[in-house]
């Protein structure tokens, strides 16, 4: 079975003065095609960080990060943001929309870096999360609920293998929350592994698994 994230020994360490950070420690974990694992934790605790691990956004100090079977560790930058760009979706807490472009323009755009062109492939990923009739619409007249649909869209739009997720519905009342969820759980259906980082525990129960982290290190890991 090919894992969608294989991480193996995963260490991510700084410095400040003399003394070591260890921000992540030994930490390892597998995510398969379908799979929803939620990660919770104190703030410190390194969720942040192993997000940016998992999304490209950083290296490690040490060990392996495998997505869909590609060792993004021993990636060059160049290929590694090709590769973020192309097969990584990420969903943040503040939305992250740009104010002067429409719904359809807002989800496009990780297509306009990629140099392609596809309205069609817009229009259906805006179809998928909710959002066909609000395809010219700007962000400041959507409520949070459809702000998060368009950055889901967003993340979508390449195909992703992985999808991350940074406190996806912290700033949204529980009717948004539980309608985002269930666009997850309709993604998960369909094959995409979903890692969402929460310190909401009533939210990360929706998981298949929840994996806990203290201090850089993985203290739990159970089914939800």
């Amino acid at each position: 079975m090919e894992y969608a994230v294989d991480v193996q020994d995963l260490w991510r360490s700084y410095k400040r003065g003399s003394e070591t950070i260890h921000a992540l420690a030994d930490f390892g974990m597998s995510v398969a095609p379908g799979e929803m694992v939620g990660i919770v934790g104190r703030s410190g605790s390194g969720k942040t960080t192993l997000l940016n691990q998992l999304g490209c956004l950083d290296r490690p100090t040490g060990g392996r990060v495998v997505i869909a079977g590609t060792d993004v560790t021993a990636l060059p930058d160049r290929d590694l943001v090709a590769f973020r760009r192309d097969h990584i979706g990420f969903i943040f807490q503040l939305f992250y929309l740009l104010p002067t472009l429409s719904v359809a323009e807002n989800v496009g755009l990780p297509m306009v870096f990629a140099r392609r062109h596809d309205p069609e492939r817009v229009k259906q990923v805006c179809e998928r999360v909710g959002l066909g009739g609000r395809l010219g619409s700007l962000p400041g007249s959507l409520d949070g609920g459809d702000m998060q649909r368009v950055a889901i869209a967003r993340a979508l739009i390449n195909d992703p293998a992985l999808l991350l997720a940074d406190e996806p519905t912290g700033r949204l009342e529980r009717r948004a929350r539980d309608e985002i969820l269930a666009i997850f759980d309709d993604l998960r259906a369909d094959g995409l592994a979903i890692v969402m980082a929460t310190h909401d525990l009533e939210q990360a129960a929706h998981c298949d698994r929840v994996i806990e982290l203290r201090d850089g290190r993985r203290v739990m890991a159970a089914a939800a």
